[in-house]
């Protein structure tokens, strides 16, 4: 997933945890190396939506074949 974040854009930085950012929009993240894995927004452009970007971020992670 981080390869494909970083081929889009993102950068992602080492670890399970950190800020992701690129495209206008940077994140906290947080992944327990299993299953969970936590993004919380904390800066996105004022004409995208909360909604539209949680879709995005749900959307990726199904494609990379998460739930």
């Amino acid at each position: 997933m981080k390869k494909k974040l970083q081929d889009y854009g993102i950068h992602v930085p080492e670890g399970n945890r950190g800020e992701l950012s690129g495209k206008g929009v940077t994140a906290d993240y947080e992944w327990d190396g299993q299953s969970n894995l936590t993004i919380t927004i904390t800066e996105k452009p004022f004409i995208v939506s909360c909604d539209t970007a949680a879709r995005k971020i749900k959307d990726f992670v199904k494609e990379c074949h998460g739930s």
